[in-house]
């Protein structure tokens, strides 16, 4: 897989509820994507000029995660859409790929390997390439999206230990709020959780070291 300091990545913090945006760009082509067009197009426009947008990826249904979708895909009408399709009925249009676990996009060189995490919502999904793991609002530091249910927050759980507990750990967790932190660091604060017992309601704004 493609080492990360091949990457140029951009970081965007957009909107009302503080969206991370990001913008990646592959040096050898300037082939461009974009995870979660959140929110402010102007300024996502702006840090695009110069390449060429090929890919915009929606993590999950949730609107605070697609509030420029509509109008990027407007201005750059070659550029194609993906999402999973178990989320993409709430988006503002229909996506024109519609991901699986496994499948593996392309930023010009750069692959994009989608994990399904649902959980968060039904077809939230991460994707990884080097050292870098984009989250969307599955894992943050501290611990897991918000979740509805505690079926849900079972099944979160689950998409977390199971696939991206197996990373490497120095991979770096890109989370769709906030701050970064590693797979190595997260691990270490669910196992505090993971260590406990838990009322059979627990679910909602989760924090794995204080649950």
């Amino acid at each position: 897989m493609q080492p990360s300091n091949l990457i140029r990545l951009i970081k965007l913090e957009v909107g009302e509820y503080s969206n991370n945006c990001y913008v990646l760009i592959d040096p050898s082509t300037n082939i461009s994507a974009i995870i979660d067009a959140a929110a402010d197009p102007d300024a996502i426009m702006e840090a695009l000029e110069g390449t060429s947008l090929a890919l915009i990826v929606t993590t999950h249904r949730h609107q605070d995660h697609w509030g420029a979708l509509e109008r990027i895909k407007n201005q750059f009408p070659d550029a194609s859409v993906a999402a999973h399709s178990k989320d993409a009925a709430s988006l503002p249009l229909t996506p024109d790929i519609f991901l699986e676990h496994g499948d593996t996009l392309q930023v010009g060189s750069i692959p994009l390997r989608v994990i399904f995490t649902p959980g968060h919502t039904e077809g939230s999904i991460c994707l990884v390439s080097g050292s870098l793991l984009f989250t969307g609002d599955t894992l943050f530091p501290g611990g897991p999206g918000h979740s509805d249910s505690p079926e849900s927050l079972k099944t979160e759980i689950n998409s977390i230990v199971t696939h991206l507990y197996k990373l490497d750990p120095d991979i770096d967790v890109l989370p769709g709020h906030g701050v970064a932190t590693t797979i190595f660091e997260s691990k270490l604060e669910y196992a505090k959780f993971a260590s406990k017992e838990h009322d059979e309601d627990l679910h909602g704004d989760v924090v794995w070291s204080k649950s």
